[in-house]
């Protein structure tokens, strides 16, 4: 068909489209409809009406809030991988050294394809299916990982060295591809084994989870780390939780943790404005509960959160924060504690996604900011009084080094000085060493093995 016909219809049919979902009783989708059928006939250029329709679609959604969105029929598929948090690979990180350009291998997923192939952290990528690692780019050798399930992955590795002295080796290993999905709790270090090690390293008898989202497994593997615990016979005499960088997750899942250390308190509810409005009727709400029986009762709880925790984050520290289970340390949450539905067109061609409703605390306050909040308006959660701290950008930094090579199982020297004191987590991390002065106050350790009020 000619290119110009092609132009035509691409142009005509969205048109029509709209001027059919123009027929409403306010006439404003007969006014857009319109606007577009004159860009597309007097504009001095031919227009993409797909480019025009998906700019118009920014703007729509822009004025709604920032997290209602129009998806793409091209992003879709992205879009959903994302939301699962789970992809077909090897289950590997990779990084390229800015100077020489070698990809290597950060780290491995523990008990992943590449993991159970022997790939360990400083590993070196030196081909991938046949093709020289030093000519592809790190997004092209992620490319080159990811496939469908079942599919093989061939490459030739240089194994990293345990000593200056040791010989290169290379080896060439064939790895089927597997949806991986991402580990949701992380403790303090690894261990050589892989295994997470979730006592905190120079705090004795404190233990530490990083949840880093919520997923439908998060409630019931939190419960299981606990037990674990227990089951050491160490005196445990606190727990901290790591919420910072959270952007959320499954809601339910968070309902579950915080569920672990509750009785029968209100753990979170979900209003929305467009019926509470109304005088004589009050906002339609879904509210969820703890059921009854909890752990760790008497034993003290921080919560560490930053301005990145967002969403399902914030409402398990809010809960806790509102039943004075938990002392939150940091900086104030994002405020992004709303639900988004996500609904197909029935066209096919993308996506959108709307928020439909927001929480609310136990407490009865807003989570949600929303475009037009300030700072002084109630939203997100705030540090306890005494606890609040925002790291330097130079202290932020030194951190993120830090806590990334802690991640990591690596092949270490000999005599190697894995952790000098002053690299202890408690040095290290400036806001878990704010934490860790709960649990040395008197004070907060017996109000925390008080009685928990339920808020009314």
């Amino acid at each position: 068909m000619h290119q110009r016909n092609l132009l035509i219809i691409a142009i005509v049919v969205p048109g029509c489209l709209l001027a059919f979902a123009a027929q409403d009783q306010t006439g404003q989708g007969k006014r857009f409809a319109e606007v577009v059928q004159q860009i597309n006939k007097r504009h001095f250029q031919p227009v993409d009406s797909e480019q025009l329709f998906n700019a118009a679609m920014d703007g729509v959604f822009r004025t709604l809030d920032d997290r209602s969105k129009f998806i793409e029929s091209a992003n879709l598929k992205d879009y959903n991988k994302e939301l699962k948090k789970e992809f077909a690979g090897i289950g590997v990180e990779l990084d390229a050294n800015p100077e020489t350009g070698k990809i290597s291998v950060v780290a491995p997923v523990f008990g992943g394809p590449a993991w159970r192939a022997g790939i360990r952290s400083g590993d070196l990528i030196d081909s991938v299916n046949g093709i020289d690692a030093s000519s592809l780019a790190l997004s092209e050798t992620v490319a080159q990982f990811r496939g469908e399930v079942g599919s093989a992955v061939n490459l030739r590795v240089r194994k990293a060295r345990a000593s200056d002295t040791d010989s290169l080796v290379f080896q060439d290993i064939t790895i089927r591809r597997q949806n991986i999905a991402i580990e949701s709790i992380r403790g303090d270090r690894r261990l050589p084994s892989g295994a997470w090690d979730w006592w905190l390293e120079g705090a004795p008898n404190i233990a530490y989870l990083r949840i880093s989202y919520f997923s439908k497994q998060t409630g019931s593997q939190c419960s299981d780390i606990l037990h674990d615990l227990a089951d050491e016979n160490k005196d445990l005499e606190g727990l901290v939780i790591d919420l910072r960088g959270n952007a959320g997750g499954v809601l339910e899942s968070g309902v579950s943790v915080c569920d672990l250390f509750l009785e029968d308190e209100l753990v979170v509810a979900i209003t929305n404005a467009r019926t509470g409005g109304h005088s004589d009727r009050k906002p339609i709400q879904q509210e969820w509960r703890a059921t009854p029986g909890k752990m760790l009762e008497g034993v003290p709880i921080a919560i560490l959160i930053d301005e990145f925790t967002a969403n399902v984050s914030e409402v398990v520290a809010a809960c806790l924060q509102d039943h004075s289970r938990a002392t939150i340390v940091g900086s104030r949450s994002f405020g992004n504690a709303s639900i988004q539905t996500t609904t197909a067109l029935s066209s096919g061609a993308g996506a959108i996604r709307l928020t439909t409703n927001q929480y609310q605390r136990p407490s009865g306050s807003q989570l949600n900011r929303l475009i037009t909040s300030q700072d002084t308006d109630e939203w997100g959660v705030r540090p306890n009084s005494g606890f609040a701290f925002s790291p330097t950008r130079q202290q932020l930094e030194n951190w993120i080094s830090w806590r990334r090579e802690r991640d990591l199982v690596r092949v270490r020297r000999a005599n190697e000085i894995v952790d000098p004191g002053t690299l202890l987590p408690q040095h290290a991390d400036p806001v878990l060493g704010r934490s860790l002065t709960l649990f040395h106050s008197k004070e907060h350790r017996q109000e925390a093995r008080g009685n928990i009020q339920q808020l009314p």
